[in-house]
């Protein structure tokens, strides 16, 4: 047996399904070896790590974070130079502010997408996707990359997802070079309101991936275990309204909106229900303005992750009933406190694909004789654009990106090896689209 069918076969028994929720095995593909075309698309790759590691330096050091319009902007002008560069025509997409439900107000600024789009004559549509944001603001104290002597990188959006939007442009770059973009049919989204739910987005996303046949979503894996379905997300806010007083010489005529929310927030966590894999977590809460007045007015930010849209629509239909139900009570005052609520289930379910899964087995395949091998799959409950596309109907492999850990905290980290391994990875996986017939 060769050295590549042993490998191969070592990728098969990988492939066997590593979560109770995948009782169906992920499909096994004929033994593969590199064409000397992938052989050189590689060396593109390892000829550059130096300049590699430093370009994502280079975007890690940018701060995007979602309400920071201005960075944003800078980060998208980069990278539609950078694309242009490659032969696509770029284009940038408006998101109209989103009107948030706090007792501030106001509003939610949302910084321009860009796509890029390259018409060939290759039969299978490819839609390449990322985010530029990150949830890390301007006065975060965590705001550059760190690479220590074994190769550990440490860094805001280094795995979520600077480090995916670093190995998507040096794949094309690669193919580029050996004129394999010519006869692409691809399209790159870049949007920047994805740690805030694709609020702004969602619809964009959706049409583009009406019109493509194939999607691939360049967010990280963990313990090199790439995402085979997910489960949905939604958010609800909520807004109490109370009277305020004075706590000492008028305490009997306030009504404490921060108490009927703190009721509502102990109803609302009490629906978590892990046998049936559905979550609440009420994120943020906040309320009142003086120590020494009754608070007028209460906010909190939930989140919800649900495995099936039934799931979703019962943890929203109970909220709504929570939030309408008055558990303070003030007879001299009965028309407070009042409740407002906003919601939405802003990520749909991610379900097993049948032609996901022939891009995991291949992804698997090949990082065996690539470096950095992707050992199996994985249920997930964190979300990604994948859903959106994949929700309107277009396979969409979503973790091709960065190997990584401690996503949206001071400990996001991944490896210069991850970084440059599935950099070859994806410039191998679109060699091989490119010119597939559509699944």
């Amino acid at each position: 047996m060769t050295q590549a069918k042993i490998l191969f076969a070592l990728a098969l028994f990988l492939v066997a399904p590593v979560a109770s929720y995948a009782d169906e095995p992920l499909p096994q593909l004929e033994p593969t070896t590199l064409s000397q075309n992938e052989i050189s698309l590689i060396e593109w790759v390892d000829k550059r790590q130096d300049e590699i590691l430093e370009e994502l330096r280079q975007h890690v050091n940018i701060n995007t974070g979602t309400q920071n319009i201005e960075g944003l902007d800078h980060y998208r002008k980069i990278l539609t130079v950078e694309l242009e560069t490659l032969g696509f025509s770029t284009r940038e997409h408006e998101s109209a502010p989103i009107d948030v439900l706090t007792c501030a107000g106001g509003q939610i600024e949302i910084a321009n997408h860009l796509s890029a789009t390259i018409n060939g004559s290759a039969k299978n549509r490819l839609l390449l996707n990322g985010h530029i944001d990150t949830v890390f603001g301007p006065d975060d104290e965590f705001q550059t990359l760190e690479v220590d002597a074994s190769g550990i990188l440490k860094g805001p959006g280094v795995a979520d997802m600077k480090g995916g939007i670093v190995i998507m442009l040096n794949a094309l770059r690669a193919l580029h070079a050996q004129g394999r973009l010519n006869n692409a049919n691809m399209t790159v989204l870049l949007n920047t309101d994805e740690e805030i739910g694709s609020l702004g987005s969602r619809q964009l996303i959706e049409n583009m991936a009406r019109e493509h046949d194939l999607g691939l979503v360049f967010e990280g894996s963990s313990k090199n275990l790439v995402t085979r379905s997910r489960k949905g997300l939604g958010q609800v806010r909520l807004k109490v309204l109370g009277r305020e007083s004075h706590a000492g010489a008028a305490h009997e005529d306030g009504v404490s909106a921060s108490l009927e929310l703190a009721h509502k927030i102990v109803a609302i966590e009490q629906l978590t229900n892990y046998d049936e894999q559905a979550t609440v977590n009420v994120g943020v809460m906040a309320g009142g303005e003086k120590r020494n007045t009754i608070p007028g007015c209460a906010e909190a930010y939930i989140d919800l992750r649900f495995p099936h849209r039934d799931s979703g629509a019962n943890l929203e239909r109970s909220i709504t009933e929570i939030a309408q139900r008055q558990f303070v009570n003030n007879p001299n005052y009965p028309e407070f406190p009042k409740t407002e609520i906003w919601s939405t289930l802003h990520r749909p379910v991610k379900p097993i694909d049948k032609t996901v899964d022939q891009l995991i087995a291949q992804a698997m395949s090949l990082s065996v004789l690539i470096g950095e091998p992707i050992v199996g799959s994985q249920y997930s409950g964190g979300g990604t654009d994948g859903s959106i596309a994949q929700g309107v109907g277009l396979p969409t492999f979503d973790s091709i990106g960065m190997d990584g850990a401690g996503a949206h905290s001071s400990r996001e980290e991944s490896t210069v090896a991850s970084l440059i391994a599935r950099t070859k990875l994806a410039a191998v996986m679109l060699n091989r689209l490119i010119d597939a017939e559509p699944f």
